[in-house]
C-alpha cells in the first residue's frame, strides 16, 4: 500500500505541500522535481530558483462548451471542476448552487511528472485539511479523468498537460480533448477524448459533450 506523504516546499512566501507515494524518498525526489522546475525557469544553472514560475501558480478551472452538436451544451457552461470520489465532475461556480457536498474545487498548478522523460504533469489539491496533492490523469480504459498518487496514475496518460497559447485554457497531450459524460440526470463527469469520437471506441454509451477547460488563476497569498 502507498503511503502518501506530504511535504511542505518553499516557493517564494507561500509553502505548497505535496502528496507524493511509497517512501520518504519519494517526497524528496518530488520536492527536488519543484526546486528543478523553479531554476529552469530562471533560465540558468547558477542554483537561484525562479520563485514566480508561472507553471506553479495555482489556478481554479471553469467549464466552458460550444459543441453545436449537443443541446446539453447549456447545462455544462461555467460550471467549475470539483474533485470526488476519484473522479473530476462539474458542479456550480457558486458554493451556494453545488449538488455536491463532498466536492473539493480543483486547485492546481503543472510539475515534472516524475517517469520517464518527465512529461508535464498536473497536481491538485483534494482536500483542505490536510492540504494534500494527487497527479490528474486519464484513465486509459474509458478517458475518465481521475486524481490519484504516482501508483496509481502511472499506467495511465499522465501528461503532457500544459496551456493553450494564450495560457488560457487547459491541454492534454497539445490539444483540448476534453468532453463531459452525463452519470446521471444532469450530473456529469470530465473525460479525456483520445480518439475524437465521443468515446465510442472506449464504448461509451451516455450522452457526451464537447467542452474545453478555462484556466482561472488563484489569487496570490499575502503574508499575515
Amino acid at each position: 500500500m502507498d503511503i502518501i506523504g506530504i511535504l511542505g516546499v518553499a516557493c517564494g512566501s507561500v509553502a505548497i505541500p505535496l502528496a507524493a507515494t511509497a517512501t520518504a524518498t519519494s517526497v524528496v525526489g518530488i520536492s527536488q522535481g519543484v526546486s528543478a522546475q523553479q531554476r529552469a525557469a530562471a533560465g540558468d544553472d547558477s542554483g537561484e530558483a525562479d520563485k514566480e514560475d508561472p507553471r506553479l501558480s495555482k489556478f481554479n478551472l471553469l467549464v466552458q462548451s460550444e459543441d453545436q452538436s449537443s443541446s446539453a451544451r447549456h447545462l455544462l457552461q461555467n460550471k467549475c471542476i470539483v474533485l470526488r470520489q476519484g473522479k473530476l465532475y462539474l458542479d456550480g461556480a457558486d458554493p451556494n448552487y453545488r449538488i455536491f457536498s463532498d466536492g473539493h474545487p480543483f486547485s492546481g498548478f503543472y510539475l515534472d511528472y516524475p517517469a520517464g522523460k518527465k512529461p508535464m504533469g498536473l497536481v491538485s489539491t483534494i482536500s483542505r485539511e490536510p492540504p494534500e496533492l494527487n497527479w490528474i490523469y486519464a484513465d486509459r480504459s474509458d478517458g475518465c479523468v481521475k486524481y490519484g498518487n504516482k501508483s496509481a496514475s502511472i499506467n495511465h496518460i499522465h501528461g503532457a498537460w500544459d496551456w493553450t497559447p494564450d495560457k488560457t485554457r487547459l491541454t492534454l497531450e497539445e490539444w483540448e480533448g476534453f468532453v463531459a459524460v452525463e452519470e446521471s440526470p444532469g450530473v456529469f463527469f470530465l473525460a479525456y477524448d483520445q480518439n475524437d469520437d465521443h468515446l465510442a471506441s472506449l464504448g461509451e454509451k451516455r450522452r457526451v459533450v464537447e467542452c474545453c477547460l478555462q484556466r482561472v488563476l488563484e489569487p496570490p497569498k499575502t503574508e499575515k
